[in-house]
């Protein structure tokens, strides 16, 4: 009892493709000739059961013979038959499988094309992908480019030419990708060309955004110095840019990219950026902010009518700093040194000298030299060449 249904077989083999495969496959099996259905292997004619050649009594069934030829000095035994050298199991699956009531042309022609679909290369034939159909064939026929039987094969050029011969066609190639309008624009060149009014806030270097996250992982208090908003976006870009440049020089790193990867993969790099981030701070809060808000600060308590510097909170503040500080250098260094190390004496000046650092950048900050930063950073001057 048959299990698949012949009526697609049928249908395909109606294919002009399909047509011009199953000749390339007959002319590489040598039974390209009009009786090629009634050779058996080896060249004989097959005959049906009254064993007279040529009568309709040939096609009755596969003939089911064992004939023995040398090929190339060695025997070889087979059972093949056929326009497509069926054997005789593989003739009997597909008379299980489709029902074949005899060994006609017709049901030959069928058989060859449900081997083909077995092979799932139908679709490869109907759409004129030769190559692939081939070397999904070429364990079903020996004769086939690259079978891998150790028998006589053509060659794909050959098949080819024998498939072209029959009214084969190939899939189209596929077309060249066209450039999209995308492709076509040079957006930098766009950007020029194109009369626009100039974003307030400036963009930041594509490299210098992508690292400058991970380095606010390293140095949170990063985080405070940046902020949103064109009245902000220049200092933004200008911090972001000292950041940046002193990891790099911290690691040797050649750019943003290196510089990412090495402070990802080793921690002493990125201990080294920590510090000399770190070492870059002062800069940094001016850049920010941090000393330039000290000298507005500064100068609002010494403008004419305004109330003395002793208002100022950051006074007090500074005085409450530094004065316990003192208070403990002296008793230090004068009236209890013997109750200090050397080691101890050391770390209370190192944290003195740092309080004094920190508070005279404060008050320090309307100095002249600062004063004149400021003003040519505001465009009141110009900033020697040279």
């Amino acid at each position: 009892m048959s299990t698949k249904d012949p009526i697609a077989l049928i249908a395909a083999l109606q294919d002009p493709n399909v047509q011009a495969f199953l000749r390339m496959l007959r002319h590489g099996e040598g039974t390209a000739g009009d009786d090629g259905y009634r050779v058996m292997f080896g060249g004989a004619d097959l005959v049906g059961l009254d064993g007279l050649p040529g009568t309709a009594d040939d096609f009755a069934d596969h003939p089911r013979q064992l004939i023995t030829r040398k090929l190339g000095g060695k025997p070889i035994s087979s059972t093949a038959a056929g326009a497509y050298q069926f054997l005789s199991k593989t003739w009997d699956g597909l008379v299980r499988d489709y029902g074949f009531a005899d060994f006609t042309p017709t049901n030959q022609d069928l058989g060859a094309v449900a081997l083909i679909l077995g092979r799932k290369a139908l679709d490869d034939v109907k759409a004129g992908r030769f190559e692939d159909a081939v070397r999904k064939c070429n364990r079903e026929w020996a004769s086939l480019p690259g079978s891998p039987y150790g028998q006589p094969v053509v060659t794909m050029e050959r098949a080819r030419q024998e498939y072209e011969a029959h009214g084969g066609t190939y899939a189209p190639a596929a077309p060249e990708a066209r450039p999209t309008l995308a492709d076509l624009i040079n957006p930098e060149a766009l950007a020029a060309d194109t009369i626009t009014p100039q974003p307030k806030e400036q963009p930041m270097a594509p490299f210098v955004a992508a690292v400058l996250p991970s380095l606010i992982d390293l140095v949170p208090k990063l985080g405070r110095l940046f902020s949103s908003g064109s009245e902000t976006s220049e200092r933004n870009i200008k911090a972001a840019e000292i950041v940046v440049a002193a990891a790099k020089e911290a690691i040797g790193a050649r750019n943003e990219q290196e510089l990412l990867e090495t402070i990802g993969a080793d921690p002493a790099a990125a201990a080294a950026v920590r510090n000399a981030i770190e070492a870059q701070w002062f800069k940094l809060e001016e850049v920010g902010g941090g000393i330039a808000g000290a000298r507005e600060a500064n100068a609002a308590y010494l403008q004419p009518g305004a109330p003395g510097f002793w208002h100022n909170p950051a006074f007090w503040v500074s005085a409450l700093l530094l004065l316990p500080l003192y208070g403990l250098v002296v008793d230090v260094l004068f009236i209890h040194p013997d109750n200090y190390s050397g080691e101890l004496r050391v770390q209370i000046v190192t944290a003195l000298l740092a309080v004094i650092a920190m508070v005279g950048a404060y008050w320090l900050g309307t100095s002249f030299s600062s004063q004149r930063k400021t003003e040519l950073q505001a465009g009141r001057g110009k900033l020697p060449m040279g």
